[in-house]
């Protein structure tokens, strides 16, 4: 997994949603290759974690995770796909508070 890739749409969805802020945590790792790590989104302000991806770091496979509004996303997504996907809800839902 391109860790800067991570860092820059973990920014992006931020950045179209103020309130949002994200800290990325490593849940397991075994010393040598195997790391399990978790991305939380949370509302610092309103003290309320909104979302949370658990995955590999090697290879960007979700093991579990869910964003609010969002279906949950299943052991077959790709964490990129998965925070496309956040990001675009994010965007629409900015563009919708807008009008």
């Amino acid at each position: 997994m391109d860790e800067i890739t991570l860092i820059n749409l973990l920014n992006k969805i931020c950045e179209k949603n103020r309130r949002l802020s994200w800290k990325l945590n490593c849940k397991y790792h075994n010393g040598i290759d195997a790391a399990i790590m978790e991305i939380g989104l949370y509302e610092p302000k309103a003290k309320k974690k909104t979302g949370f991806i658990t995955f590999r770091m090697e290879t960007g496979q979700i093991i579990r995770g869910k964003h609010q509004g969002m279906s949950p996303f299943g052991r077959s997504a790709n964490l990129v796909d998965a925070l496309l996907e956040i990001l675009y809800y994010e965007s629409s839902r900015a563009l919708f508070l807008r009008h």
